[in-house]
């Protein structure tokens, strides 16, 4: 933050991800984002097991989606699922910018296809936080 000072994550998370003495905003991470707006735990993830591969063998792509799995602790740049908010189902995604800048790969359409699809069929109302950097250059074409 502009102030300078050193926040403790738990801090910020009961902040909101604001910095409480100089107002900074910072990145709210995909989970943190769906747990400030759904019922305490009403939420179930989807499609966790969905994660990108290197389709076009880019030069260090699998060491970069390594690093960030283990840093983010998400399988790709969005987390989907089923939640309540004020006791009403909905269907709700949110996109992670802490993941290659929330790009969209293969494994971020199809989650949210699969949201969708979802969504659609069970008749749930469906909240998307969207906060892509755009089609994800290391997957090519497939990104689309």
């Amino acid at each position: 933050p502009s102030c300078g000072r050193a926040l403790a994550d738990s801090d910020l998370a009961a902040n909101q991800f604001v910095c409480p003495y100089c107002g900074h905003h910072f990145g709210i991470p995909a989970r943190d984002r769906i747990r400030m707006v759904v019922d305490d735990g009403q939420f179930r993830e989807l499609d966790a097991s969905l994660v990108s591969t290197d389709p076009l063998d880019f030069p260090g792509y699998p060491d970069k989606l390594s690093t960030l799995r283990a840093k983010t602790h998400t399988g790709d740049a969005v987390v989907t699922g089923i939640g309540k908010i004020g006791g009403i189902r909905v269907a709700i995604a949110a996109l992670d910018t802490r993941f290659l800048m929330a790009s969209m790969g293969a494994v971020v359409g199809e989650r949210l296809t699969r949201l969708i699809e979802r969504a659609t069929k069970q008749h749930l109302p469906l909240i998307i936080f969207s906060a892509s950097g755009g089609a994800r250059m290391q997957e090519g074409i497939i990104s689309l």
